[in-house]
């Protein structure tokens, strides 16, 4: 079975609900024989938008994560925004810096878009 694997870096606020989109659209987009998985990483004033999301955007995150993707902000962008993570909701994961998760899953084979 090939196993495809997408990394989606969100770096504005603006940018979140495309993101969201291209990641759904990527784990639908399965032909037989293939395994999906997408990661969504977010850095920056993206962060911004977490605590808050509207809900066409927070439906789109949520339902992401139960078809099995996942969704890490910066724990280093967090805190220039003053965002305890106790605020962010349940569909968010944290890693301590972004820039250098990036660069990990790309080292393991991750392919790399930024929407």
């Amino acid at each position: 079975m090939e196993k495809i694997k997408l990394l989606i870096h969100v770096a504005q606020k603006e940018r979140w609900d495309i993101a969201a989109k291209n990641a759904i659209n990527f784990l639908k987009s399965a032909k037989d024989g293939e395994q999906l998985e997408v990661v969504l990483i977010a850095n920056g004033d993206s962060v911004t938008r977490c605590t808050k999301c509207d809900r066409a955007l927070f439906d789109n995150l949520k339902q992401l994560v139960l078809d099995g993707g996942k969704i890490f902000l910066c724990e280093n962008s967090l805190r220039n925004f003053d965002i305890p993570k106790s605020r962010l909701p349940e569909v968010f994961g944290t890693v301590p810096a972004a820039i250098r998760a990036l660069v990990d899953y790309q080292r393991e084979g991750w392919i790399y878009v930024r929407p």
